[in-house]
């Protein structure tokens, strides 16, 4: 073989070899890259996000979907002594399916799910799971207030970057639960109360419309509106602690959740995403005079006490403002490895 062949040999050798790794390298990546579900099955409705993961280095690379559905299981455990009705297993199997059907429409493969607050209570709960995972053909697993916290928090780093060195406390708000956390020194804080959308209605049907065969508060009347905030504003005094209560005071607070991403930001704000006391005073002024017809919508029935609720603890705690974020436990569920 001559010199000059030689190094023709030499370079397409190098070639071969560096479009081989290349390859490998592309192959590596794209087989790293999965398309999956979570779905955050709550209290008053069922979330789901659909996103492109890279498995190989527990990253979202996209979030290409978000939808959810209405199911008012908490509601349920109220109306039938703490059981879930049979109206509405088959209504949350029935959306559940649907979800995932989409899921699939989209390319999605691998689904993962939690469940929260209304299962932790129902006393047919484990057994209601196992059948609507088993109808669904999703996993499901119930995972206690600490564990939602934890994923709250980890959802909202995902949708709004930042370090656990800034000063953030993240406030979820479900139809169950309430939880609010925040980390320093690499360590989580939790308040972990059970005041929320569906409960803080019923506390509020009982102890303001005594020996009234009511199932809304709505039209809930200005005096009422009152009523209920300073009643949302003592339980706050009372019972988040004092850790929080000191943290709130230089923490930058953002509210997750349907409670305040949905219902709050749209009965308070013509445009934005945050939203203070003032604003909601005025909101909850104008819509204490409403009907649930007239509020629309299949949480009607919750809308005007959430923000008496939420009011009430801004006060209570002196919370200036709250910045809402689009997010809930689903986001925080993609970089769980135990769920996938």
């Amino acid at each position: 073989m001559s010199i000059k062949n030689k190094h023709i040999y030499l370079i397409l050798s190098f070639v071969i070899l560096g479009l081989s790794s290349s390859c490998s390298s592309v192959v590596k990546k794209e087989s790293c890259l999965v398309k999956r579900a979570a779905f955050d099955i709550g209290s008053g409705s069922t979330k789901m996000t659909l996103a492109k993961v890279n498995k190989c280095e527990n990253k979202i690379v996209e979030v290409f979907f978000e939808d959810q559905s209405a199911v008012a299981y908490k509601q349920s455990l109220y109306d039938n002594g703490n059981k879930f009705s049979d109206k509405v297993i088959r209504e949350g199997i029935s959306e559940l399916k649907e979800l995932k059907e989409t899921a699939v429409e989209l390319g999605v493969t691998e689904f993962s799910a939690l469940a929260t607050q209304a299962f932790r209570e129902a006393s047919n709960g484990a057994d209601t799971l196992e059948k609507i995972s088993k109808q669904s053909g999703i996993n499901i697993r119930v995972i206690n207030q600490e564990l939602e916290a934890k994923f709250g928090y980890l959802g909202a780093k995902i949708k709004h970057p930042f370090t656990d060195d800034e000063d953030i406390l993240i406030w979820d708000i479900g139809g169950g639960s309430m939880q609010m956390t925040f980390v320093e020194d690499g360590k989580y804080f939790h308040y972990l109360g059970n005041l929320a959308s569906v409960s803080f209605k019923e506390t509020v049907l009982k102890s303001l419309f005594k020996n009234k065969k009511r199932t809304s508060p709505n039209p809930l009347g200005k005096l009422n509106a009152k009523k209920a905030t300073a009643l949302a504003k003592f339980f706050a005094k009372a019972n988040v602690p004092s850790n929080v209560k000191e943290y709130l005071k230089k923490a930058r607070v953002f509210g997750i959740g349907g409670v305040h991403y949905h219902s709050l930001r749209n009965q308070a704000l013509k445009k934005g995403h945050i939203y203070n006391q003032t604003q909601l005073r005025v909101a909850l002024n104008k819509r204490a005079r409403l009907s649930d017809r007239s509020i629309g919508g299949k949480y009607a029935s919750t809308d005007v006490t959430n923000i008496a609720l939420v009011l009430g603890y801004m006060s209570a705690l002196q919370i200036r403002k709250v910045e809402t974020l689009n997010v809930n436990m689903s986001h925080g569920l993609f970089l769980d490895n135990e769920s996938w």
